[in-house]
């Protein structure tokens, strides 16, 4: 009996005491080396680790400082903020005080796990390459402290990897971290100048490394790294940015991070290249219009393909032919023109089947298999930029909704039927906000237009023949419900999406975090939208419709759709970071609506 109780004691115990009495023997080791390229890894001699890519790119002025200053708070930060007070910033080791951080090396590193002056509870402030040094410093540190980073220079010197090998064979109980500070020359490939590899040794995991943060198999985020230290000790919060690491179990991680990289940079190019083509048609036909008022039929075939060829990115995204750059462009513009000379040659409505079949397929994708829209180039979140890592990007979310507007107008041009009309639009617009929800889509911005988008929807259907102004109220009211609902749906299911983050750190920190993300936002927002090719493109769209404005004026239809979608477009634009390439291609799809209806009238 007296056993049993015993037992019972125990167990609640482990219950009841908090994790971190628990963590307080783990040890972990933040390895900053100087460069880490995909084909140096093959020299590191790891039986169990996990391994991914990050992306270093933190707040502009971009330096070293800035970075290791992200790593710290798990917030992307600049030197501007070193050394500042700031309550909303927690730095580690203001959080490790009962654990203590230390650091060897001759660099910057300090900044990692130091105080906003970069101060650590203990250090060496020199390094001598030899393994027999290293292992007394380091047992000696950690001693003392929980948390060292060690700043090593791969480089530089002779049998650094080797030396390199017997460190992490020695230390392989412990918890290390590898990262690199910058991109490996060999590695600056299509303008890469941030997305580098970062290893995890820890328990036997072994795999590719993911985070919630992204939600992509081998990615993590740059915040994550502080969230994994805060996670190891107990002291990780809601309102942190990052989340901790999780590793997907993996036969062979090495060859297939080679896979996901050599996949993501061919994406890449096809996304430069197709983004370009349909850039350069904008300005072709903006040209040509100023020449001549005439739109030619080679011109117009132009720009069907190319409004044809976001469709067949996104049925190729259900393949993978993206491991071979080549044959994906040969396929790839193979099938659009293809279908783009079936449609015209036999006179059909090609406005009517992209919009329709280009919709569902990105809310079929974005539902149920998100693989097809990431190998879509349309729908590629670019990693080296690192501004998304899962979800619809502003260009796909601009796409969804142009199209969702022309399918509707598309689908209800024959019928008569109001309350079928009502029916079909409440399906398609309710379609889009949980498409772009947090739990599919995670665009908030998105998220928020498909609303305003709701709303002149409804507006149209059910109260076109009344004064507005007498409704906006309670249109407003119903659009804060549904973000609202779209908010606890996210609490509800776990997901804690960034939005859903941003609120906990808005209840924290105040209007102040606020500020701060709505400066950022509208800095990039500017920055895009006045930097080519982006602006050359909206000047050309400008004059497009300049030129077309009687058929727009003159034809009711085509009259409401381009109201509807000039305001959903500019809620887009104004909502988003990135919100000129909403613009661009909802004014785009437009654009072949009006140029298709103008060659039926001619």
């Amino acid at each position: 009996m007296m056993k049993k109780i015993i037992k019972f004691i125990i167990l609640i115990s482990i219950i009841l005491i908090p994790n971190i009495i628990f963590a307080e023997d783990i040890n972990s080791i933040l390895l900053i080396v100087d460069e880490l390229s995909i084909e140096t890894i093959e020299e590191l001699y790891l039986d169990q680790y996990s391994i991914g890519f990050v992306n270093l790119k933190t707040r502009p002025p971009y330096s070293e400082e800035g970075l290791f200053l992200s790593i710290n708070t798990g917030r992307k930060l600049s030197i501007k903020n070193f050394g500042k007070k700031d309550k909303k910033i927690d730095y580690l080791s203001d959080i490790l005080k009962k654990e203590n951080v230390s650091y060897i090396g001759e660099g910057k590193g300090n900044l990692i796990i130091g105080n906003r002056e970069g101060i650590v509870d203990y250090s060496e402030d020199s390094i001598i390459y030899s393994l027999n040094w290293l292992v007394e410093k380091t047992d000696n540190l950690l001693n003392k402290s929980d948390v060292l980073v060690l700043e090593y220079d791969l480089k530089q010197g002779h049998n650094r990897i080797e030396i390199l090998n017997q460190y992490l064979n020695h230390y392989k109980n412990e918890q290390i971290i590898i990262l690199p500070k910058a991109v490996a020359t060999e590695d600056k490939y299509l303008l890469n100048k941030y997305l580098v590899p970062i290893i995890h040794i820890n328990k036997g995991n072994h795999g590719l490394l993911t985070s919630s943060s992204t939600k992509r198999e081998g990615l993590i985020a740059l915040e994550d790294i502080s969230a994994q230290i805060k996670e190891t000790y107990g002291y990780k919060k809601k309102i942190d940015i990052g989340k901790p690491f999780k590793s997907i179990e993996s036969d062979n991680p090495k060859k297939e991070i080679e896979d996901i990289y050599k996949k993501n940079m061919n994406l890449l190019i096809a996304a430069y290249l197709f983004h370009g083509l349909i850039y350069f048609v904008q300005v072709l036909l903006g040209v040509w219009i100023l020449k001549s008022k005439k739109i030619e039929k080679w011109l117009y075939t132009i720009y069907s393909f190319v409004s044809t060829n976001i469709f067949t990115s996104l049925l190729l995204g259900l393949f993978e032919f993206h491991k071979n750059i080549f044959i994906y462009l040969i396929i790839n513009l193979l099938i659009s023109y293809l279908i783009t000379r079936l449609i015209i040659k036999r006179k059909l409505d090609l406005v009517k089947l992209i919009s329709i079949f280009t919709y569902a397929l990105v809310v079929f994708g974005t539902c149920l298999y998100p693989k097809m829209i990431y190998n879509s180039y349309i729908g590629f979140n670019n990693l080296v930029y690192g501004a998304r890592y899962y979800g619809l990007n502003n260009g796909i979310m601009g796409v969804l909704l142009v199209t969702s507007i022309l399918s509707f107008f598309s689908i209800t041009k024959s019928i008569e039927s109001d309350n079928l009309k009502r029916f079909i639009g409440l399906f398609i617009f309710i379609i889009n906000m949980v498409t772009l929800s947090t739990y599919f889509g995670a665009n908030t911005g998105g998220f928020i237009t498909s609303v305003v988008l709701f709303g002149l929807m409804i507006y149209r259907l059910f109260f076109s023949n009344k004064e507005i102004r007498r409704y906006l109220f309670l249109f407003f009211l119903i659009g804060i419900f549904i973000f609202s609902l779209n908010i606890i749906f996210d609490d509800f299911t776990g997901e804690n999406t960034h939005a859903f983050g941003f609120f906990y750190r808005l209840k924290e920190n105040g209007i102040s975090e606020l500020i701060s993300l709505a400066s950022f936002k509208a800095k990039e927002l500017f920055k895009l939208t006045i930097l080519p090719p982006f602006s050359i493109v909206l000047i050309f769209q400008a004059i497009i419709l300049n030129k077309l404005r009687r058929i727009i004026r003159d034809t009711k239809e085509i009259k409401e759709e381009a109201m509807i979608i000039f305001i959903t477009s500019l809620v887009g634009f104004a909502l988003n970071d990135t919100g000129v390439i909403t613009l661009i291609y909802m004014i785009h799809y437009l654009v072949l609506d009006i140029i298709s209806n103008r060659l039926k009238i001619e």
